[in-house]
């Protein structure tokens, strides 16, 4: 087992008092060059969980589904999308199985709450997951390949070893660990270079799916999500991809270039705040509006959280 040593990027402070410390790592590179660190190098793996699913979307190319089915920019951005389950995400999915001869019967992801749940009609369902457009994807790229439809999330299913294959390709490993998602389906763990390698060959290989994240900041993601926040904050210039337990990955589109954080706990306000000053620190986002006070449940100002990392 491989030892990692974060640095401490945020704490929370009330008056003199540290209340509490948020650790992680910070990685820039540029054009598959790392330029600059924050805590521990990059020999550690880690499962990229929802990370991967642009990854996975890219094998819809192997069989010109896109084209062949009429696949709209907004249903290739949502089979990338951790999304919130909203009328308009729903709406996609059902119209990607739909294309497909399918319906949301088949999807093996858990029956969930959707992540905003203004839409919610107080039934848990399997495509309010957020994780359900990949699973509809899986499901029609099994279709059209007359693959079995009821085990599509097991790992010796012929889409999950194209998928396992697609992440050894893209990110140069030479062995990747495999455990099993939230969701169900695989998940797999790559060192933090291997992620950068993988996304800058992904974003130039697969155009089809860099352009669809790019312009479609709400489908990603949704109200209140870090990465349509940041590809809204540099509509064109920034991609952006969260995954539980703590990633982020941006990809600056004008310079080329990766940031990737990896919290240490899977803190998302935090996780926002670090993200947010990093951008901002970088110049890649001209407005910062990370929080930096804490307030209490009777919206006094009651202490403040303070970054503890530069790359000036």
């Amino acid at each position: 087992m491989i030892s990692i040593f974060p640095s401490k990027l945020l704490h929370s402070k009330r008056g003199d008092i540290i209340d509490e410390e948020y650790f992680g790592f910070i990685f820039l590179y540029e054009n598959f060059k790392l330029l600059k660190k924050i805590g521990d190098d990059n020999s550690a793996q880690f499962y990229l969980r929802s990370l991967s699913k642009p990854v996975q979307a890219s094998i819809m190319d192997d069989f010109d589904i896109v084209n062949k089915y009429k696949l709209s920019q907004k249903e290739i951005a949502i089979t990338c999308a951790s999304h919130s389950g909203t009328k308009v995400h729903v709406e996609l999915i059902r119209s990607i199985l739909d294309k497909f001869g399918l319906n949301e019967n088949y999807l093996l992801c858990p029956s969930a709450t959707p992540l905003d749940t203004r839409d919610f009609d107080g039934v848990k369902k399997p495509i309010y997951h957020n994780c359900s457009a990949k699973h509809a994807l899986m499901l029609a790229i099994s279709k059209v390949n007359n693959w079995n439809l009821s085990d599509y999330t097991s790992v010796s299913h012929p889409l999950q070893k194209l998928i396992y294959k697609r992440h050894l390709d893209l990110s140069g490993a030479t062995d990747i660990q495999i455990s099993s998602d939230g969701c169900g389906t695989p998940v797999f763990a790559l060192k933090i270079n291997e992620i950068a390698q993988m996304f800058f060959n992904l974003f130039k290989k697969y155009p089809l799916i860099s352009n669809a994240m790019l312009n479609n900041p709400y489908i990603i993601g949704g109200y209140d999500r870090l990465d349509s926040e940041i590809c809204e904050l540099a509509k064109g210039k920034l991609i952006a991809k969260v995954g539980a337990g703590g990633f982020l990955l941006v990809y600056n589109v004008e310079q080329d270039m990766i940031l990737i954080v990896k919290m240490s706990q899977n803190n998302n306000l935090q996780r926002r705040i670090v993200a947010l000053n990093a951008l901002f620190e970088l110049g890649w986002i001209k407005n910062n509006p990370a929080p930096n006070k804490i307030y209490n449940d009777l919206g006094l100002a009651v202490g403040d959280y303070v970054c503890n990392f530069s790359f000036l």
